[in-house]
C-alpha cells in the first residue's frame, strides 16, 4: 500500500495505540507508535511526520508538555496537533485555547472522529 502521510500515535494505553494504528493504516496513513511524550520526541529526527495524535494524560511528558516542545523544533512547529483528552466538552475549549493544539475532542468519540479531522487536516 502506498502511503500517504505519516500520522504520530501517542498514547500510554497499548489498546488505543493501537486501534488508532489499525484505523488509520487502513485508511491508507503509515503511523508511528509513541508509548508516551519522551518517546514520541525520539520521531522529530528529520523525519517527514504529517500530524501528532496525542493523548493529554500521560505519565512522565504529558500531552502538553510534548506539544509545546514539538513547537519549539524549527521543522516541525506548523505541524498540526490533535489533543484528545478525558474530559468532558465543557473543558475542551479550554485545550483548544493552548499554543500549539489544533484541534481537541472527547476521547470517548475517538473512533468517530477521528479519520474524519485526519482527512479533514492533512488528506
Amino acid at each position: 500500500m502506498n502511503y500517504i502521510n505519516t500520522v504520530l500515535v501517542v498514547d500510554d494505553a497499548a489498546f488505543v495505540r493501537e486501534m488508532l494504528h489499525f484505523m488509520l493504516t487502513k485508511a491508507g496513513y503509515n503511523t508511528l507508535p509513541g508509548v508516551d511524550g519522551n518517546d514520541a520526541l525520539t520521531f522529530f529526527d528529520g523525519r517527514n511526520i504529517d500530524l501528532v495524535v496525542t493523548d493529554l494524560n500521560m505519565p512522565g511528558m504529558n500531552g502538553l508538555e510534548l506539544i509545546t516542545k514539538i513547537k519549539s523544533k524549527e521543522h516541525y512547529k506548523y505541524t498540526p496537533i490533535v489533543l484528545f483528552v478525558a474530559d468532558d466538552e465543557t473543558h475542551n475549549n479550554h485545550y483548544r485555547k493552548i499554543p500549539g493544539v489544533t484541534v481537541v475532542f472527547d476521547k470517548k468519540n475517538i473512533k468517530e472522529k477521528l479519520l474524519p479531522t485526519v482527512r479533514k487536516m492533512i488528506g
